[in-house]
């Protein structure tokens, strides 16, 4: 059988993580993390990035220890023996998270291109699906070109997004109010800054994906740690200096309405020529997100078909590109298909938004079981090679992945009330079930 292509050294494995991590997500979520923290929406990114460093660690650990690029689904069955059923649904989970961050990235990557070219071809939902759709297509044709090519883009995407934070930085730093208000706790106290925290904790989701492309990284055992750690630290400040900055630009309270935060904190200074500035590289943040959780997806259902797990096309390699191409085709179909369906309701925004909470709750879940496999896994095969082991950890317990679970949880507590999101997120389990290879 044709294998995949060992190409990415530590920078790209490293820059996509940046850009899985960064994503669209911050653009976003630091005005609604605004209205629970108030001015210390800092602090709240602080406590975010610990839960995100702690399961990151796992990842670290887990991926040295076993380079596959089902990545959880295999670390979970390790650890759970004989719960394939586990490893399964926990695989499951993230790589309908990775398919359904493409699908909503799709959307908001059509929203900003309408908005900026003014696109009224149809009525605007159809416009919308459409953007998105074709969007969709053209990133699952640069994955299955090949990881190279993918990497290319993602690296100069990842620059220009990075730059968009930057821009904020410089302008927080130079034209911001010279005594801004970082102590004062918001209206709803400590709990404020535990649910902004569990809110902009999705602005950092994306790390737990790097470790899908094991299999296509250079000495992946001592590479793929060091890019998880790298691309967490790097994200991790970027955020700080970030929310630091939009506090200086702007009152907490016009944040927590805006629609678009950094582009409405940039135009505070710029004018309208900021706005557009930050929506047009948004584009490139959100374009960066479909590719990379496609890739993401597409190699965990590799994966898991390789393992017998997922029908067998889905291991086959294309001779000359070295991609898993059935599983690219698949990944692509299953975030089209989650905007086209919701193209069907009269608000397919808020349909994407319901999908995307229900795998994030699913993402949390698994995050629990991976930090689990990292203790159990300790137990077990204390003498095995971990080119990264986790510090802090007495009796050869990982302090930070026992943190991690109690962590994820208390996310899931505080954010997780819908009990619509949990009946989807009951029913993609389900239907995971329904396509699990018999064996």
């Amino acid at each position: 059988m044709s294998e995949l292509k060992r190409a990415l050294g530590l920078w790209q494995a490293t820059m996509f993580g940046i850009g899985l991590i960064l994503g669209a997500g911050i653009y976003v979520v630091i005005g609604r993390t605004a209205s629970y923290a108030g001015p210390l929406i800092w602090l709240s990114v602080v406590v975010a990035g610990l839960i995100a460093l702690f399961t990151g660690l796992s990842y670290a650990e887990l991926s040295g220890l076993y380079p596959k690029a089902s990545s959880s689904y295999f670390y979970v069955k390790r650890a759970f023996d004989k719960q394939e059923m586990l490893a399964f649904l926990v695989g499951w989970m993230i790589f309908f998270e990775a398919a359904s961050g493409a699908a909503t990235a799709a959307v908001g990557f059509s929203r900003y291109f309408i908005e900026i070219f003014q696109l009224n071809i149809f009525n605007r939902n159809i416009t919308l699906i459409l953007a998105s759709a074709v969007a969709i297509l053209i990133f699952t044709y640069v994955n299955y070109l090949g990881i190279e090519e993918s990497s290319k883009l993602n690296i100069a995407f990842t620059l220009v997004e990075v730059s968009g934070l930057i821009i904020v930085i410089i302008l927080g730093a130079l034209f911001g109010r010279v005594n801004p208000d970082y102590v004062s706790m918001p209206p709803k106290g400590w709990i404020g800054i535990l649910q902004g925290a569990a809110l902009i904790f999705f602005a950092y989701v994306g790390f737990e994906l790097m470790a899908t492309t094991s299999e296509e990284t250079i000495d992946a055992r001592r590479t793929m740690p060091k890019a998880i750690i790298l691309a967490l630290t790097v994200c991790g400040l970027l955020y700080l200096l970030v929310a630091l900055s939009v506090v200086k630009l702007m009152d907490w309270r016009e944040l927590a309405i805006a629609g678009a935060p950094l582009a409405s904190a940039v135009e505070s200074v710029l004018g309208s020529m900021g706005w557009y500035l930050l929506a047009s590289i948004a584009l490139f943040s959100t374009s960066n997100t479909i590719l990379g959780f496609l890739v993401s997806s597409s190699r965990i259902a590799y994966g898991m078909s390789y393992d017998g797990m997922l029908n067998p096309k889905l291991s086959l390699v294309h001779p000359r590109r070295k991609t898993p191409h059935y599983s690219v085709i698949l990944a692509g179909f299953v975030a089209l298909f989650e905007v086209v369906v919701s193209g069907f309701y009269e608000d397919p925004i808020k349909v994407i938004d319901v999908v995307a909470k229900s795998s994030n709750l699913g993402c949390l879940i698994a995050f629990i079981f991976v930090n689990f496999s990292v203790l159990i896994l300790r137990r077990r095969y204390p003498d095995a090679e971990r080119p990264f082991k986790i510090p802090l950890a007495p009796l050869n317990i990982p302090v930070t992945s026992l943190i991690g679970v109690l962590l994820c949880a208390l996310t899931i507590v505080l954010v997780f009330h819908e009990t619509l999101v949990w009946a989807i997120t009951l029913a993609i389990l389900g239907l995971g079930l329904a396509i699990k290879t018999r064996r």
